[in-house]
């Protein structure tokens, strides 16, 4: 096959897809060119029954009924958790007025040239 016919027309060396054949719920395709390596890796990765965490914003409407969506809470918080939780504590603090100085000096009176 033609590598640039694979990138300018619906005509494909690799087609990776998941669901019924007239309805696909995921596809993917790769060109001539594309590395055997990383084809590999997909199909490996697709392949795998393990569950894949996502965020159910996430999840699209047409898999519903598909999928099995089961809440899982991370064993620790992440750094980004720890982050955004010292963030609210700093916020719900309340503001201590804190005293200030003025460290200017007067100007000199008689100066001379």
């Amino acid at each position: 096959m033609d590598p640039e016919a694979e990138l300018t027309t619906r005509e494909t060396r690799w087609e990776l897809w998941a669901g019924p054949p007239d309805f696909p719920y995921w596809y993917a395709t790769a060109s001539t060119d594309t590395p055997t390596v990383l084809l590999k890796a997909v199909t490996e990765c697709i392949s795998d029954p393990a569950p894949l965490p996502r965020w159910r914003e996430d999840t699209f409407s047409y898999g519903e009924g598909k999928a099995q969506l089961t809440p899982i809470r991370p064993p620790a918080p992440s750094p980004l958790d720890v982050q955004r939780a010292a963030i609210r504590r700093a916020a719900a603090r309340p503001t201590a007025s804190v005293p200030r100085w003025s460290t200017t000096s007067q100007p000199a009176t008689g100066t001379r040239r």
